[in-house]
């Protein structure tokens, strides 16, 4: 452990058994780490799609967002990450929203970020009419 560390931990961790320095690394980090997570479900529910933008980036920024949460601890369930994209849309997306709750539909966010392009792409021709 202590050679991945910088040399000034290395110093402190030096008389340490692992257990110890990973006690130790827990308490000087753990309050960033919450810092950090705080942050992230901030921007996270924060994010709103407006119609006329495109759905393919609001939900790659918003699936980018839901693996940072999980590179620092906080797996959200598949569901509720599925529902906070849901919820995230605009009303042009209603018709799509209630077809995928009435129909009971779980997949991954890969497939419901295509299932969403798709949609868009549709409607786009339908309304370019």
């Amino acid at each position: 452990m202590l050679s991945s560390m910088s040399l000034e931990l290395q110093r402190q961790h030096e008389h340490m058994l692992p257990y110890e320095m990973l006690k130790h690394l827990e308490s000087l980090y753990a309050s960033q780490a919450q810092t950090m997570e705080y942050e992230i479900l901030h921007d996270l529910f924060k994010c709103k799609l407006h119609d006329g933008g495109k759905v393919s980036e609001h939900v790659l920024k918003m699936i980018g967002l839901i693996e940072r949460l999980a590179s620092i601890g906080m797996v959200l369930p598949a569901n509720a990450s599925t529902n906070l994209i849901l919820q995230s849309l605009p009303s042009s997306f209603e018709n799509f929203i209630v077809n995928f709750n009435m129909n009971n539909t779980k997949v991954g966010l890969p497939k419901l970020h295509n299932m969403l392009k798709t949609y868009e792409s549709s409607t786009a021709k339908t309304w370019s009419y």
